[in-house]
């Protein structure tokens, strides 16, 4: 065996680590085609995978609005399971819908909605209208037509019928009263001023008393007759339930076909139309995921060219470039989307559904996937460089020790075997050099997805679990297929430069140069060895920079700036929630959201109260305590006495409306929301219970800030510990550990500084941040930790930097990069979730590279001058370790049939700073 220069023959890789690396060597083609037939069977479910969404997958499991829900399904459990659809109808060019023209196409819609679409009834056989499946609810709309015949009356009398009052929010029809309110939004009423009878106009959503009450609430007030004097918004409602005869899926046509009607057939010159449905909402939540694909290729493909440029500069610049590194550049690539493939694969063979926030799963992995084949090739390169000069120097002393043969005699010859285990013995190297920071980053990503899988919000837990099954799987692929493809090329690289790969018996190790070959050669090695003493006088420069005191306390100034400055932005951040933003914003779901805020929530926050025990109301303190819960002003009884006469009330429900402009804001109408739960937990006796259609959105607001502190502090304390188990030493772990938190802090501050507001998006944003920023700091660390480790004498902090900033400076650099570029396809994409993460993990990386490449090391340079019996953790190298000492050796090969005078080739090797 061709021994290293430490003169070592294991090279202190543990018996694991030998037997991986037999296993990546001898059986490297056996691993690449297992991995990607595992890949092949887990993926092929993936196209047969329907992406499945609910509006409320942001809802925390835990959440009241869900026990609020059940007990609003069992209420009406004996008609079935309830279903809504909303048609929203608006006058062309934002004018008033208050006009003959308007309401009879509102009437037109009306009448061909309730009768022309149908769903199946297996019960009775035959196709249904929503008027003849409909049982309660079914007259919502009535006064929406009744108020347009009342309209055609006034427009053909005059305003001379007593009969007719188009009034709001009580409308007069031939005698008949009816609540248009919740039908008519954005109205303008006029109302009297005062006692002279002055008149005024003004929106609903403002008449309030001083008590805050709405002014037709107060006694002794009367209702302008045909007060209505503007009418921007009108809803007609479609409320059902569902019997078991009717299937989910045949409900869901139904409503798929009056959409289908209303966006494409419907065409009127006088008003616009919107539906609003939850199969339209789920579809349109689903659309928003799958733009995120094209984009993955458009991802793809510049990781690709990337990848293959600075793999290709790295290879030329060492003197390594090879047809085989491009080959190497696009399997790089293609392992995150292996990884992608067998992990969603294996969620769903298990049942998980697909959700679109898994759409971005992709663009994260592709983005850091790179990164463990990026550090490993570049170990690789370090390693095969200096190994290839031992086998160089030993061939060449074993050669004149042996006899004085020329250089062509069998004793200057590598045997296959020579070559084999030469190549072995790097790969081990590479696992021991680049194992534990990669093992490191990978388990902290991992534990902060599973703690973001611990949290209580279904699409929080499907994200956190997809990302950790996929990061796992692209860890295991980069050994498997990345490095086992790396081992191979990599051989083929030690038989090309060593012996001619087309001869066994082997050639020259080193012919003599003619003086053509010469010249070029000794031209290259110049061009190669200029280019090594620029960048290692650029790090040396470096280094002497950041460890010059003044410098230094510079930066830790401005560290200290910005740890003040994002800590105000942390504690300044806003909860709030915005529907809209699960959208894209072409969506007609973005219109009618937008609708509903400007004119339905500031006029008509509905809530409905269900009184599950309405126990004796015979007993007059039960009674009193019904009456004290709701105003009876508007309450009449039915008349479904006993046979005695006595009225017999099990449980019921009335509804109540809020309304205020303050209501648009989604924190406000939280409020209002814990103001009707707090009334409705002052009757426990009763079991009442409030419903609000959006309180499974409303929920999520109290909850966010501090289940992301929570599930942020967890993670935090998850990567302390794993930083420990690989780096031992006091400093370099309090150091790193500092970075991880100063780059998550950044991170959060910064987001919150550019005006984001932590929704559920950004919650899943800050648990994977918290990961990620784990991954710079860790690879500087863990290296700087190293180079304490691997020196016979103790070397100043300087030289320290040095090393490490040489060894993995590039490659990190070189990761950053490449993530920012993936990432940056993500901010073409019209969508808050696609925005959302990439800016936070440009800001994770941006703020990473600078924590890792100056942060990090000035901080280790101030420390080192504090006093202390602590080193370090400088000791004696051991076989495992590479040596850095400076060796210049000046080959000289004189060929015997050549003259002296263009016969002569000197070689000039280095081995001091070989690494990029």
């Amino acid at each position: 065996m061709i021994p290293c220069l430490s003169g070592g023959q294991t090279d202190g890789e543990t018996h694991f680590v030998r037997l991986l690396n037999r296993l990546f060597r001898r059986a490297g083609t056996l691993f690449i085609f297992a991995s990607v037939f595992i890949t092949l069977i887990t993926s092929s479910i993936i196209p047969f995978t329907e992406m499945v969404n609910d509006v409320s997958d942001f809802t925390p499991n835990t959440a009241r609005a869900r026990h609020e829900l059940e007990t609003y399904t069992q209420f009406f459990s004996n008609k079935g399971e309830p279903i809504a659809l909303y048609v929203l109808i608006t006058a062309k060019k934002h004018e008033n819908m208050l006009g003959i023209r308007q309401l009879e196409e509102t009437i037109r819609l009306l009448n061909i909605t309730s009768e022309r679409f149908k769903v199946y009834n297996s019960f009775t056989q035959r196709e249904e209208s929503f008027s003849e499946f409909c049982h309660n609810f079914c007259t919502i709309n009535e006064p929406v037509r009744h108020f347009y015949n009342g309209l055609l009356v006034e427009s053909n009398f005059g305003n001379s019928s007593d009969h007719i009052d188009l009034g709001y929010p009580i409308t007069t029809v031939l005698g008949r009263q009816l609540h248009v309110d919740p039908n008519f939004f954005g109205v303008k009423v006029a109302f009297r001023l005062n006692s002279n009878n002055e008149t005024r106009e003004a929106s609903v959503n403002q008449l309030r008393s001083t008590t805050g009450q709405s002014v037709f609430d107060l006694k002794g007030t009367n209702q302008i007759k045909n007060n209505i004097r503007e009418i921007k918004l009108i809803v007609l409602q479609f409320r059902a339930e569902r019997p078991p005869s009717i299937s989910m899926q045949s409900v869901k046509q139904w409503e798929n076909d009056i959409l289908a009607f209303v966006q494409h057939e419907f065409k009127s010159e006088w008003v616009d139309a919107y539906v609003l449905s939850e199969s339209f909402l789920t579809s349109e939540v689903v659309r928003a995921g799958l733009t995120l694909l094209p984009f993955l290729v458009i991802g793809f493909t510049i990781m690709v060219v990337f990848s293959s440029i600075t793999i290709s500069l790295a290879a030329l610049y060492i003197g390594q470039m090879a047809a085989h590194k491009i080959l190497l550049a696009i399997v790089a690539c293609v392992c995150p989307f292996m990884a992608c493939g067998t992990a969603l694969g294996a969620m769903f063979w298990c049942g998980f559904r697909f959700g679109s926030i898994l759409c971005v799963t992709p663009f994260l992995v592709l983005a850091l996937g790179v990164d463990d084949a990026y550090i490993m090739l570049n170990s690789w390169q370090r390693l095969r460089k200096t190994k290839q000069l031992s086998a160089l120097l030993y061939n060449f002393n074993r050669n004149r020790a042996s006899s004085t043969a020329p250089c062509s005699s069998p004793a200057a010859k590598l045997s296959g075997k020579d070559i084999e285990e030469l190549s072995e013995e790097m790969f081990a190297h590479v696992m021991v050099d680049t194992g534990a920071s990669i093992t490191i980053t990978t388990a902290t990503n991992v534990l902060a997805f599973i703690i973001g899988a611990l949290t209580p919000t279904p699409e929080i837990q499907i994200f956190s679990i997809g990302n950790a099954l996929a990061i796992t799987a692209v860890y295991i692929y980069a050994w498997t297929v990345f490095g086992s493809l790396m081992a191979i090329v990599g051989r083929w690289e030690l038989v090309e430069c060593l012996n001619d790969p087309s001869n066994d018996s082997g050639k020259e190790l080193v012919k003599p140069a003619t003086s053509n070959s010469s010249a070029l050669i000794s031209s290259t090695l110049q061009y190669q060895q200029k280019f090594l003493s620029c960048c290692s006088r650029f790090v040396a420069w470096y280094c002497r920079l950041i460890t010059n005191p003044f410098v230094a306390s510079l930066v830790v100034a401005l560290l200290a700036g910005y740890i003040y400055i994002t800590i105000y932005g942390i504690l300044t951040i806003k909860a709030e929630l915005k529907p809209e933003q699960l959208f894209l914003r072409s969506s007609d779901v973005i219109k009618v959201l937008d609708l509903r805020n400007e004119y339905i929530m500031p006029f008509y926050a509905i809530c409905i109260v269900f009184v599950n025990n309405a126990g004796n109301v015979t007993n007059p303190l039960q009674a009193q305590k019904l009456h004290s819960l709701f105003w009876r002003g508007f309450v009449t009884y039915e008349d479904n006495g006993t046979e005695n006469g006595d009225v017999s009330i099990t449980k019921f429900f009335f509804t109540t409306a809020s309304y205020g402009i303050e209501l648009r804001d989604w924190s406000k109408r939280e409020e209002l929301l814990n103001q009707w739960r707090h009334v409705a937990d002052s009757y426990p006796e009763l079991e009442v219970s409030v419903y609000e259609d959006d309180a499974k959105f409303l929920d999520l607001i109290p909850t966010m800030i501090p289940q992301t502190a929570q599930s942020a502090m967890w993670t935090l304390l998850c990567m302390f510990l794993v930083c420990l188990l690989f780096m031992t030493h006091p400093t370099t772990l309090i150091v790193s550990n500092f970075a991880i938190f100063s780059t998550c802090v950044g991170v959060f501050g910064i987001l919150s500084l550019i005006g984001t507001e932590l929704d559920p998006i950004v919650m899943s944003a800050a648990i994977m941040s918290i990961g990620f920023s784990v991954d710079i700091p860790a690879h500087i660390a863990y290296h700087f930790y190293k180079t304490g480790l691997n020196s016979e004498k103790q070397k100043t902090v300087e030289e320290r930097l040095r090393h490490c900033i040489s060894a993995i400076g590039f490659p990190v650099f070189e990761a950053g990069i490449s993530t920012i570029i993936c990432v940056s396809s993500l901010t073409f994409v019209n969508l808050h979730m696609a925005q959302v993460f990439a800016r936070t993990l440009i800001l994770v990386v941006a703020i990473g590279l600078v924590h890792g490449l100056l942060v990090i090391p000035v901080l280790f340079y101030l420390i080192s001058l504090i006093p202390t019996t602590i080193t370090f953790g400088s000791r004696r190298p051991s076989e495992m370790d590479i040596p850095e000492t400076k060796m210049q050796t000046e080959i000289s090969m004189k060929d015997s049939n050549k003259s002296s005078s263009g016969g002569i080739l000197t070689i000039r090797l280095s081995a001091n700073n070989s690494r990029f």
